[in-house]
């Protein structure tokens, strides 16, 4: 049939302006849309799924029109009237007829009546039910669209209706009832209230605008704001601005997916010759072929893609460090551009606009170069892609340095790291800074760093266990062609001292059941920072502890990770901030007692959870050889619940007894110890 794979990805995409497509989940209905004139009131009614379609179609539809008013005054009882006792699509010589008038006519007769809709999906009996579907599904979708541009038809297979019966100053409810067999399916009827003479005035599409280019004339409009009204549009061109023609066939409609898109407007591309001004207007189409107001006509002209770009000639400086250049561009494409752009760049990577020029300009002077060498021209384009010539890298002379960097100021802490920094230049092309160190009094400054500084501040280390009492630093600075100043005032920087501490002295040893206690004098150095004790067993040199004590004010330490009987070695020694460490102390003997550890060394608690009781324990630093948890069952006798446990750690018990003593019992032993065991119960 004619239109009828074009029609195909149209009706897929658009909804038809009289039924509520997206309603798939309600009820099914008949959707009802009127239209009214001076002396007629048109209607149009549709299903409101293709399921409902098919059967509408084999039994029709029953139109009623009551009258509810009359001279502005309400009936007590509205008057009714049949239209139509059935309306339902029926092949005859008249549609024969509307058929070849009307090419919509022929797409709505082979969705009804045609077999040429199957859709093959397979030979699967799944397969075929899902095809029937799609078949359904593609008639329904078809038969809405042709049927919203061509009324003749639609009338002529029982879906609209012109009533031309009609008294003035009257208003009339129109029913439109389904037929269809409540047992096959209950198909909600549709109604529309309307007033005689009430006509309204069809509304001038809005916001037409277009975009001219290589391609043509890109043309949009809103679809959403008068889609109740119109669900298609006819496009006009015209040379003149005067006389206009229709561009296609077919009104136009929007061919995106509305689901994904809902508020995308109607767009249409339209080839056309170059240089050339040519005019647009777009008319809204009613699902009854009224046509609407015309929107305002727009107009504008399409160019060839620019396809030459700009070619720098020549380049010479200029006074106070600019620069001259020029450049060739074909006269004959000065058309096709709004004019020419000046683009720099730091790095030849990242372009950025500095001026412009009229596309008759093939001259540019650069006022001051600064620190932007590369140079290219751009021809702008009025439509598609613009162009740019070749860049260029434009070198001024320059030779004079930056001046010498000043407030140069050097601070070190007790680690030896050196804070260094200085006042800003104020030169425009200034690009960093070179450090120099000298370790001795009149000895040569050295570059410290091999790249360049960018900013105002380093940080830089020194030894602390040389004999040097200062280091000395000074600083130059850099412009972008290296040209380097003179070195500024030098700094000197006193490093802290680095002499190691005295050794302390332990003073007593003891054993006590806590632990083996340890005091020592720890002397009197003013950047004493903290205590290294360390720990040897007598008979087991290579089992060796230590402690790092970060406190330069203590004096005494408890070891409580000892074993009873055993002798231990102690020494200590003394470090300053800087980690300059004094010599070990005297080695002191000292026979460990048996440690007693208590009950209360060991933790051991419960915690009622949704899930049960939470228990949690951890033991002493001694050496653990097993944690044990025993609780009491329902007979009241303690029996093991959980063995080698870890020295710390929690567990739930979700099999506690409800309303009764929950009991449990942690057993700890510990090496030339014995067992240590904590009870806990837990009432609920």
């Amino acid at each position: 049939m004619p239109y009828y794979r074009y029609l195909l990805f149209v009706a897929l995409c658009c909804l038809s302006s009289l039924c509520g497509l997206g309603q798939k989940l309600l009820p099914p209905r008949v959707h009802v849309r009127t239209e009214v004139h001076q002396d007629r009131v048109l209607l149009r009614w549709v299903a409101s799924d293709a399921k409902s379609w098919q059967l509408l179609n084999k039994y029709g539809v029953k139109l009623e029109r009551l009258t509810v008013a009359r001279a502005g005054v309400l009936l007590d009882k509205p008057e009714e009237a049949l239209l139509a006792e059935q309306l339902r699509p029926m092949e005859s010589d008249r549609l024969k007829v509307l058929v070849d008038k009307y090419p919509m006519g022929a797409v709505v007769a082979q969705a009804i009546f045609g077999d040429s809709f199957e859709v093959s999906l397979g030979d699967s009996p799944i397969s075929k039910a899902i095809a029937l579907d799609e078949e359904r599904q593609q008639r329904y979708l078809f038969s809405l669209y042709a049927a919203d541009l061509c009324f003749p038809v639609a009338k002529e297979v029982g879906w609209g209706f012109e009533d031309v019966k009609l008294q003035s100053g009257e208003r009339y409810l129109y029913r439109v009832s389904s037929l269809v067999p409540k047992k096959e399916l209950a198909i909600e009827g549709g109604a529309a209230f309307v007033v005689v003479g009430d006509t309204v005035r069809l509304p001038q599409p809005m916001e037409l605008s277009a975009q001219f280019g290589p391609a043509g004339a890109y043309l949009s409009w809103d679809y959403n704001r008068l889609s109740s009204l119109y669900p298609a549009y006819w496009l006009e061109r015209s040379e003149d601005g005067v006389s206009f023609s229709r561009i296609s066939e077919l009104p136009i409609t929007r061919m995106s997916d509305s689901e994904k898109n809902p508020y995308a407007p109607i767009t249409y591309l339209d080839s056309i010759p170059y240089r050339k001004t040519y005019y647009y207007r777009v008319a809204g189409v009613t699902p009854f072929g009224s046509q609407g107001a015309y929107s305002v006509p727009i107009s504008g002209m399409s160019y060839p893609p620019l396809m030459a770009a700009p070619q720098i000639q020549n380049y010479g400086m200029a006074k106070h460090g600019g620069a001259r250049l020029s450049w060739n561009f074909n006269t004959v494409d000065e058309e096709l551009i709004e004019g020419f752009h000046i683009l720099r760049s730091q790095d030849d990577m990242r372009y950025h606009p500095y001026d412009s020029v009229s596309a008759k300009q093939r001259v540019y002077v650069i006022e001051n170069l600064g620190r932007y060498p590369y140079y290219k021209v751009e021809a702008k384009a009025k439509q598609g892609a613009s162009m740019s010539s070749f860049p260029i890298l434009i070198q001024a002379i320059d030779s004079i340095p930056p001046a010498s960097p000043k407030g140069l100021k050097a601070e070190v802490d007790s680690l030896g790291a050196v804070y260094l920094s200085w006042q800003a230049g104020g030169e425009e092309d200034l690009y960093g800074y070179r450090l120099y160190r000298a370790e001795t009094k009149g000895e040569e400054l050295i570059p410290i760093t091999s790249e360049a500084i960018v900013g105002t501040s380093y940080i830089d280390s020194v030894r602390l266990d040389n004999l040097n009492a200062e280091v000395y630093y000074a600083l130059t600075a850099l412009d972008e062609r290296y040209n380097q100043s003179e070195m500024s005032t030098s700094v000197a920087v006193r490093k802290p001292a680095c002499i190691p501490p005295a050794t302390p002295l332990i003073v007593e040893a003891k054993a006590t059941e806590e632990g083996n206690s340890i005091r020592w004098e720890p002397g009197r150095d003013k950047f004493l920072e903290g205590f290294l004790l360390t720990r040897t067993e007598q008979n087991d040199s290579l089992n060796r502890k230590s402690w790092l004590l970060e406190d330069g004010t203590a004096v005494s330490y408890v070891d409580k990770e000892v074993e009873a009987g055993k002798t231990y070695i102690y020494q200590i020694a003394a470090y300053t901030a800087n980690k300059v460490y004094s010599p070990p102390s005297p080695a002191v003997k000292l026979l460990s007692r048996r440690a007693s550890t208590k009950p209360r060394d060991i933790s051991f608690t419960t915690e009622l959870v949704p899930d049960g009781i939470a228990l949690k324990w951890r033991a002493p630093k001694q050496v653990v050889i097993s944690v044990t948890l025993y609780k009491v069952d329902a007979s009241g006798k303690m029996g093991v619940c959980r063995e080698n446990l870890p020295q710390e750690g929690e567990l739930i018990d979700t099999e506690v007894s409800q309303g009764k003593k929950n009991e449990y019992m942690l057993v700890v032993k510990m090496g030339g110890n014995k067992p240590i065991s904590v009870r806990k119960e837990v009432q609920l």
